[in-house]
C-alpha cells in the first residue's frame, strides 16, 4: 500500500493498462478480471444500485485480485461520496458531468487533506490501514498519489478543456462520445458523427499540450480497433462494462447453438435482436 499511482506507473513503463466498468458489483467477476490480465476496474456508482458497504467490498475484492481499484462517483460529485470512496480505498475518481475546471476544483478540495485541500481525516478507515501509526504516510501518499479523472461528456467541459487539462491535479482524462452526443442533441447514433470527431480532436490536442494522459478505446475489443486507438492517443484501455460484455457472451452462444441445431431435428426459437 502507499505506493506510486500504479496506473501511471504502468504507462510509464509503457504498458498499456486495461480495465473495465463494473456495474454488477459481483466478487467472482472482480476475480475472473484479475486471472485473465486485466489492470485495473472502475466500479460504477453512477449508474448501478451498488451502495458504500458493496463499494468497499469491490474494493478489497480488486486489491485481492491483484486490479488497481477506481470510482466512478456519481455525477453530484457529492463531497461525502468522495470522502467514502477514497476512505474503501479506491486509488482514483472518474468524475462524471463535469462543466468546469472549478468543478475540478471544487472535486480536489473533497478529496485531498489539509493543508493541500480541505477533506476531513478518520484514522478508523480502510485506506488508512484502522490506524493513528502511519497517518501522516496515508496523508502524504493521498495528496501526492490519488487520481482525479474527469469524464469530458458534456459542452460546457468542451468549451473549458483547455483549463480542465491545465489543472494540476488532472494527469488523465476520460472521454465519453456517446454521453456528450446525447447532450448536444445529435442522440447516442450521433456518437460516430463529424461534430463528435471533432470534439474528440479537440480534447486530444489540449490533453497533449498539458502531458495528460487519454483514457478510453473501443466499446468492443477487435485487433484493428484497439491498434486504432492506440495510434489515436489513447494510452489507458477503459473496455466495455461488465454487464454488455456478459449480454455479447450469451449472445453469442445463443447464435452458436442455433446454427449448431439447424439441419437437424430439434428446433430453437430465434434469437432475440442484439442489445448491443
Amino acid at each position: 500500500m502507499y505506493e506510486k499511482n500504479r496506473l501511471l506507473a504502468l504507462v510509464e513503463q509503457k504498458h498499456l493498462p486495461l480495465g473495465i466498468q463494473m456495474f454488477t458489483g459481483s466478487p467472482a467477476i472482480i476475480e475472473v478480471l484479475g486471472q485473465t490480465g486485466y489492470d485495473f476496474v472502475m466500479i460504477d456508482m453512477e449508474h448501478s444500485p451498488a451502495n458504500v458497504r458493496t463499494l468497499e467490498e469491490m474494493v478489497r475484492t480488486a486489491e485481492l485480485a491483484g486490479l488497481i481499484p477506481y470510482v466512478r462517483v456519481t455525477g453530484s460529485l457529492d463531497e461525502i461520496e468522495i470522502r467514502r470512496a477514497l476512505e474503501a480505498g479506491a486509488e482514483g475518481l472518474f468524475l462524471p458531468r463535469v462543466k468546469s475546471v472549478e468543478d475540478i476544483e471544487r472535486v480536489a478540495g473533497f478529496a485531498f487533506i489539509p493543508p493541500k485541500g480541505r477533506r476531513r481525516i478518520c484514522p478508523a478507515v480502510r485506506a488508512a490501514n484502522y490506524s493513528a501509526t502511519g497517518l501522516d504516510r496515508y496523508i502524504e501518499w493521498n495528496n501526492t498519489e490519488i487520481a482525479l479523472i474527469p469524464i469530458i461528456e458534456t459542452g460546457e467541459a468542451m468549451e473549458d478543456i483547455e483549463a480542465i487539462c491545465a489543472h494540476p491535479d488532472v494527469k488523465m482524462v476520460y472521454f465519453a462520445p456517446g454521453n456528450l452526443a446525447v447532450q448536444l442533441g445529435l442522440g447516442h447514433r450521433g456518437a460516430r458523427g463529424p461534430q463528435i470527431q471533432e470534439a474528440w480532436r479537440k480534447v486530444k490536442d489540449a490533453a497533449a499540450r498539458h502531458g495528460v494522459l487519454l483514457v478510453g478505446g473501443p466499446m468492443f475489443a477487435s485487433p484493428e480497433a484497439c491498434r486504432k486507438a492506440i495510434e489515436d492517443g489513447v494510452k489507458i484501455f477503459s473496455l466495455g462494462l461488465d454487464t454488455l460484455g456478459f449480454r455479447l457472451f450469451c449472445e453469442q452462444t445463443v447464435t452458436a447453438v442455433n446454427a449448431g441445431v439447424e439441419g437437424t431435428e430439434l428446433q430453437r426459437p430465434p434469437a432475440p435482436p442484439t442489445g448491443l
